[in-house]
This record gives C-alpha cells, sequence and structure tokens, in this order.
C-alpha cells in the first residue's frame, strides 16, 4: 500500500489520504481484515500532521470502509 498526497493540490490532504485508502480497497490491494498503518507511521512519511491522518481514518469509518478500535487500530472492514 502506498498513500500518495499532493502538497500543492487544492484538496484537502485528509481527503487525499482517504482516496489513496480507497482506490486500494476498490483494486483489490487492501482486502477486508487488512490492517492500516498506525496514523503517527503515515504522517511521519508523508511529512503531515497526525490528526489530518486520524481525520482520514475517521472519514473512511463513516463511509463503513474501515473499523477503528482502540488498541487494535484502523482495519478494513468486512463490509468495504
Amino acid at each position: 500500500m502506498l498513500i500518495r498526497v499532493d502538497p500543492d493540490s487544492s484538496r484537502a490532504l485528509y481527503d487525499q489520504v482517504a482516496a489513496s485508502i480507497r482506490s486500494d480497497i476498490l483494486t483489490g490491494v487492501l482486502a477486508p481484515g487488512d490492517r492500516l498503518p498506525a496514523a503517527r507511521d503515515v504522517a511521519e512519511a508523508l511529512d503531515i500532521n497526525q490528526h489530518t491522518v486520524l481525520h482520514a481514518y475517521q472519514r473512511l469509518r463513516d463511509e463503513g470502509l474501515v473499523d477503528l478500535r482502540r488498541g487494535r487500530g484502523a482495519v478494513i472492514a468486512a463490509s468495504a
């Protein structure tokens, strides 16, 4: 999985992160039960704020694509 963002884009960073993960789910790169990397790790790799990544994960949760659980992290939902 490779999360891509364009800091020069007019599109919000959290939306770019969510779209990248959504795309990986649709293309089969990510399957139900797969864990997403910790928000801290993604933020460091992309040089963005950790809360931006958490916002993206929460948006995916609201769409039913990701399950967020304390201690377990973000996991691709069975319904995805």
